[in-house]
């Protein structure tokens, strides 16, 4: 168990520093740092209000993480659970079953494909927009389904 615990505090700092820098990255976004190249008003503060409010809603996670982890490691009951659900055998194969690895790769690399080309194009950043809800969306459902079918 302590070397769990050890493994909690190593990703609360990383999930500290993930946050000072998307907390950064808002600020920058809200400042106006972000502006496409080839863009109106509109477009520029579509795309900055894009970067700022996905990095707001990642940081919400990350501390919502951390709460619960630092929640954990005040508290041996707790942190059993946690530990307990983090190596639940049925839900690492509904993860692996629904969520490989290629597919969050895939998902995340489009997230910044988005914002790179939101830089350079409209229809493309939008296009790719459009292809990172899509996958979003078939990966929640297929979770579902392999949640039900295990």
């Amino acid at each position: 168990m302590e070397k769990y615990r050890q493994s909690l505090k190593m990703q609360n700092l990383l999930i500290a520093a993930g946050t000072l820098c998307l907390i950064a990255v808002q600020v920058l976004a809200f400042c106006g740092v972000f502006a496409p190249t080839v863009s109106d008003a509109h477009w520029a503060g579509m795309y900055a209000g894009f970067i700022a409010g996905a990095a707001f809603g990642v940081t919400v996670l990350f501390v919502i993480g951390l709460i619960r982890n630092l929640l954990a490691l005040r508290s041996e009951k707790k942190l059993r659970r946690l530990y307990a659900k983090n190596n639940d055998e049925r839900r690492i194969q509904v993860c692996d079953k629904a969520l490989s690895g290629a597919f969050r790769t895939c998902l995340l690399a489009l997230l910044v494909a988005v914002i790179v080309t939101g830089y350079f194009s409209i229809p493309v950043s939008l296009t790719c927009l459009v292809i990172v809800f899509a996958q979003a969306v078939a990966g929640d459902l297929f979770k579902l389904f392999w949640n039900r079918k295990l």
